[in-house]
């Protein structure tokens, strides 16, 4: 218990030190009042340009998905009798 009254003293008594400490802010309705310079990085920094890839031209498709069926296709000639 005396350990907490005497941190609480010193802390108390730093306390005042501590107020002078922070700076004092200017008007901000003070038009000729400094400002310090902002650094914003750009949304475009890090931006990579889209590369379409390199596909098949529709008549290569075509061919593969054309190739004999080898007997086992969907097709029919007519009403089954």
């Amino acid at each position: 218990m005396r350990t907490f009254i005497a941190a609480l003293l010193g802390a108390t008594a730093v306390l005042p030190a501590l107020v002078h400490a922070t700076p004092q802010r200017s008007d901000p309705a003070d038009a000729a009042a400094s400002v310090p310079a902002v650094s914003v990085p750009s949304a475009f920094a890090d931006y990579r340009p889209y590369r379409e890839q390199e596909a098949p031209t529709w008549q290569a498709l075509n061919r593969a998905v054309a190739g004999p069926s080898g007997g086992h296709g969907t097709h029919h000639e007519g009403p089954a009798k």
